[in-house]
């Protein structure tokens, strides 16, 4: 097959991968696209700038995720041991 001028790879056989927009990351980070707006424009969550474009990466998805998991602080106490859920 005759190949175009435009390469679809890096040359290694991989295809390269598949950049989001805001609105289709925000779809799959189940989040409105106005919190991962202002997060990329405070520069809260990676991201990729093509020009005035932004692209998120899987990678970057990912680590918005695992730096939005809570840690638990061990001895923490709960809701009942502050008399908020007491019952009578």
């Amino acid at each position: 097959m005759a190949r175009t001028g435009r390469p679809d790879n890096d040359g290694d056989g991989k295809v390269p991968e598949r950049l989001l927009t805001i609105p289709e990351a925000a779809r799959v980070l189940a989040v409105p696209e106005s919190w991962l707006r202002e997060r990329v424009r405070l520069r809260r969550v990676p991201h990729r700038r093509l020009g005035k474009h932004v692209r998120f990466s899987a990678t970057d998805l990912e680590q918005i995720v695992a730096r939005a998991a809570q840690q638990v602080a061990p001895g923490q106490r709960g809701a009942h041991a502050h008399g908020w859920l007491r019952t009578q």
